[in-house]
């Protein structure tokens, strides 16, 4: 009985605690009689601790061990799940991952001696997930983990009637800063911005800026002449065409890969978020097409009609000497030399960010035959090259504007010269290093599930850790492409290895060019592997995890 159980464990907390009064974690399991099992009996003493606010390297005292062990020995179904909840729960919030379910069935098993159930703990959990997750949210609630095991225990014994001795167990089972939903939103909130903090304050300076610098274009051109005639159209134009400055020169640093990796390793790399690069240049696109929509809808829509239809007298005192005395009509300013490039950089614009698009980048859309070659990595990457152009474009819009005659105060080449000749600087560092490192195939197997695995001659001195990934250029298929791809092969090997999924119709024709030396081999016992020179680079040759 339970008594005479705790005489046992009260004699043996005797003996274990000795002077100290006190019975440390690693000693709890013997003492419980769950000796063999000390992995399960450590985390249900950590667990029951946790719930009582004990420090659990402090150790508890008897009284603290009989509670323990009654709550442990209550027979009351709905006591056993709030313990075993809370061993899944860890964090606290009523919420549970895979790998938390999955961490409680192995140590269940263990306890049990089950090592059937520990092997397939992985399933078991992933099949938990699956019915009581259908909508691949990651976790599931408290509730309805409780629902699922209360159905199981009525299936056995249909005879016992479960009864609940509060008004909703899986309420009780969330801690108090969690229950309401105010502040349940308040806690994730702070949760929230605490792993988040460098994306957050990084964000927050940007929109500072680009509003800033709206607000001061804005109230700029309310003082001039041009306000006059066009009104706040012209002022948000300008406005919307300052930011498009700001984040088409921001927009290019993210890319400056050698650049970022060496700043890694700096101590900016503890408040900015270095690793999340593509991240934001995905979000000053979005911010360019924004600033692009705003300003060409402004002028179109509103500059340029009123421009049009201004009485003379009036255009000619506030505008003329900035259109030669003559008032242009509306194809005038379409065919102008603003007007030409501006089209000209959304059309391309335009082009480049839809095949940027996840569905066209990774060839989910199918387009019929003549236009397939629109969808995949290679049509992206082209593309994505195009907006060189672009900057090219833009100066040459921004030279013509008619608004603005003296040339200091274009500033378009102002905001472009540094990140632009970063960018240059990257792209001729990177030609140099291609042309160095020459690394050639020792060897090369297809596995099934289509995937390419190629072994490298390690260049003399290139280090690297776990973890790392490196920057992979086949001539062969593409003399322009480069993808990174996690380097497979252990630090102190002497040779590199990559595994290499076909996706995409890079993956699928490297894939091919090996696949047929690989029959080669088959073939022919007197073939060899063919030699192929594949340029491979890790990102600034420099140590970088990831």
């Amino acid at each position: 009985g339970s008594k005479e159980g705790w005489k046992a464990v009260e004699r043996r907390f005797d003996e274990m605690s000795k002077a100290s009064g006190r019975l440390p974690k690693e000693s709890f399991g013997k003492c419980i009689g769950m000796g063999d099992s000390k992995e399960f009996a450590g985390e249900l003493f950590v667990t029951l601790s946790r719930r009582r606010s004990i420090e659990p390297e402090q150790g508890i005292t008897k009284e603290q061990l009989r509670e323990f062990w009654t709550e442990m020995t209550d027979q009351n179904f709905d006591s056993r799940l709030r313990i075993f909840f809370d061993m899944c729960d860890k964090n606290g919030d009523g919420m549970l991952t895979e790998d938390e379910v999955k961490e409680v069935i192995i140590l269940s098993a263990s306890a049990n001696k089950l090592a059937k159930l520990k092997s397939h703990a992985a399933t078991y959990s992933s099949l938990i997930m699956e019915e009581l997750d259908p909508d691949d949210r990651g976790y599931i609630e408290i509730w309805q983990l409780e629902t699922l095991l209360r159905g199981m225990v009525s299936a056995q014994a249909p005879e016992v009637k479960l009864k609940r001795t509060t008004s909703s167990l899986a309420r009780t089972m969330i801690p108090m800063r969690y229950r309401s939903p105010l502040k349940r939103h308040v806690t994730r909130t702070m949760d929230f911005a605490h792993e988040n903090w460098k994306r957050i304050w990084l964000v927050t300076l940007w929109l500072a800026a680009n509003l800033a610098l709206f607000v001061y274009k804005f109230e700029q051109y309310k003082r001039r002449s041009s306000f006059q005639v066009m009104g706040n159209c012209v002022c948000v134009a300008k406005g919307a065409a300052e930011t498009l400055k700001l984040n088409m020169a921001l927009i290019l640093l993210p890319v400056c890969r050698n650049t970022l990796t060496t700043l890694r390793s700096t101590a900016l790399s503890h408040v900015i978020p270095f690793d999340d690069n593509i991240n934001f240049h995905k979000v000053l696109a979005g911010a360019i097409a924004v600033g692009t929509v705003v300003h060409t809808l402004a002028h179109v829509t509103c500059d340029f009609p009123r421009l049009v239809s201004c009485p003379s007298d009036k255009f000619m005192a506030l505008l003329g000497p900035n259109f030669g005395f003559r008032q242009p009509t509306y194809p005038d300013l379409l065919a102008s030399a603003p007007g030409v490039t501006g089209i000209l950089m959304i059309i391309i614009m335009t082009f480049s960010f839809t095949l940027a698009m996840h569905t066209f980048r990774r060839s989910v859309v199918k387009l019929p035959s003549p236009l397939h070659h629109l969808a995949g990595f290679n049509a992206f990457w082209y593309a994505h090259h195009l907006l060189l152009l672009v900057y090219v474009l833009l100066v040459v819009h921004s030279y013509f504007i008619f608004l603005t005659r003296i040339w200091y105060k274009k500033t378009t080449w102002m905001f472009l010269i540094v990140p632009v000749l970063f960018y240059a600087c990257e792209r001729i560092i990177r030609k140099v290093r291609e042309n160095n490192y020459h690394v050639n195939i020792l060897k090369a197997a297809i596995y099934p599930g289509n995937v390419l695995s190629l072994h490298m001659k390690k260049p003399p001195g290139f280090k690297y850790k776990s973890g790392m990934y490196l920057f992979v250029k086949c001539p062969d298929v593409s003399p322009f492409e480069w993808h990174p791809f996690s380097i497979t092969s252990a630090p102190g090997d002497d040779y590199l290895s990559v595994h290499i999924r076909t996706l995409g119709d890079w993956t699928s024709e490297l894939r091919n060019l090996f696949g047929k030396c690989c029959e080669a081999q088959v073939t022919s016992k007197k073939a060899t592997l063919s030699r192929l020179e594949t340029t491979v680079v890790a990102d600034s040759a420099t140590e970088d995890t990831r």
